[in-house]
């Protein structure tokens, strides 16, 4: 029976199979259990390392990935705020200026209307004096 193994260790290591069934071979000897458990074993602490690395750095670029997408998010919800608010600016600036010159249109007509009423008034009553002293 450990012929058998031996044989299959060999061929196995010559075929280019994993290291860690030749480690487990000459640890456990040819109890089949055991060679199982220490190929697993020898398998865990080679892999262990490598998928907490992989997992670390597949999160990190996940996460520097997101960080670049919220970044972009916020930048461009920045721009098109700025951009609605200078819009709004502009658009309160516009109907200000409307609003001052239709207000002065009208105090000046207003003013301009009471001026006349105020000489025609003044004027009626020279008039009225002009011909009660020179009939």
């Amino acid at each position: 029976m450990k012929k058998v193994h031996v044989i299959g260790l060999a061929a196995a290591t010559f075929l280019g199979l994993s290291g860690g069934v030749a480690v487990a071979q000459t640890v456990s000897g040819a109890d089949p259990y055991n060679q199982g458990y220490a190929a697993g074993a020898s398998a865990k602490e080679r892999n262990s390392f490598d998928a907490f690395d992989s997992g670390y750095r597949a999160g990190k670029t996940d996460q520097n990935q997101r960080n670049a997408e919220n970044y972009a998010a916020n930048a461009q919800g920045y721009n098109d705020g700025y951009q609605a608010g200078a819009a709004q600016a502009n658009k309160d600036r516009t109907l200000a200026y409307n609003e001052g010159y239709q207000s002065r249109v009208q105090q000046e007509q207003s003013a301009s209307a009471s001026a006349f009423d105020d000489g025609f008034e003044a004027g009626a009553r020279h008039q009225a004096r002009v011909d009660d002293e020179y009939p």
